[in-house]
């Protein structure tokens, strides 16, 4: 370990100070991560889309550190439009493909928060989602990546990023956002 542990409540080294034009409240990024996870674990999809910013996307890379999502398979690739639609499949009555709902519990850890130089916040946080739904289990593992804009004390998403530890592999029908 390169020098001593920093005290509880410090700063991450990094971070700027607050009272700088790049100070990030540490506490209400994950407070807001662990609020996100919870809408799509609680199955609140109206509420999770509602997180997004009108330029938001939500984004899943086929390929390990793909960094161009045009040229490449992606997963998952859903701008606002496209995710207004998947939410309103999952909560339509006649939607029976979907019958049961899945049920997730999403894990977050090792959250790491900095301050962009566009205004935005990045957070980055190491993600395991279990999804259950009629007798099937899958799980998902990987790193999240959320850049977030400041939105009157709260955030608003312009992207969800989950890069997948076996993103190159075959992937199964994902029918909720994980």
């Amino acid at each position: 370990m390169d020098g001593p542990s920093p005290e509880p409540g410090a700063p991450e080294p990094g971070t700027p100070k607050s009272g700088t034009p790049d100070a990030v409240d540490r506490a209400a990024v994950e407070a807001f991560l662990y609020r996100e996870a919870r809408l799509l674990d609680d199955g609140r999809y109206e509420d999770w889309l509602a997180l997004f910013d009108e330029d938001g996307l939500y984004w899943i890379p086929g390929l390990p550190g793909q960094t161009d999502r045009f040229g490449a398979v992606s997963i998952v690739h859903e701008d606002r439009t496209v995710l207004r639609m998947r939410v309103r499949r999952l909560g339509h009555p006649r939607a029976w493909s979907l019958m049961p709902l899945p049920r997730s519990s999403h894990l977050l850890g090792n959250i790491a928060v900095a301050a962009a130089g566009d205004g935005t916040v990045e957070a980055v946080a190491a993600l395991q989602v279990a999804l259950y739904r009629a007798g099937d289990r899958t799980r998902y593992d990987g790193r999240q990546t959320m850049r977030l804009r400041p939105n009157g004390g709260d955030f608003r998403i312009v992207l969800k990023r989950i890069d997948l530890i076996d993103c190159d592999g075959v992937q199964g029908v994902m029918p909720v956002p994980i």
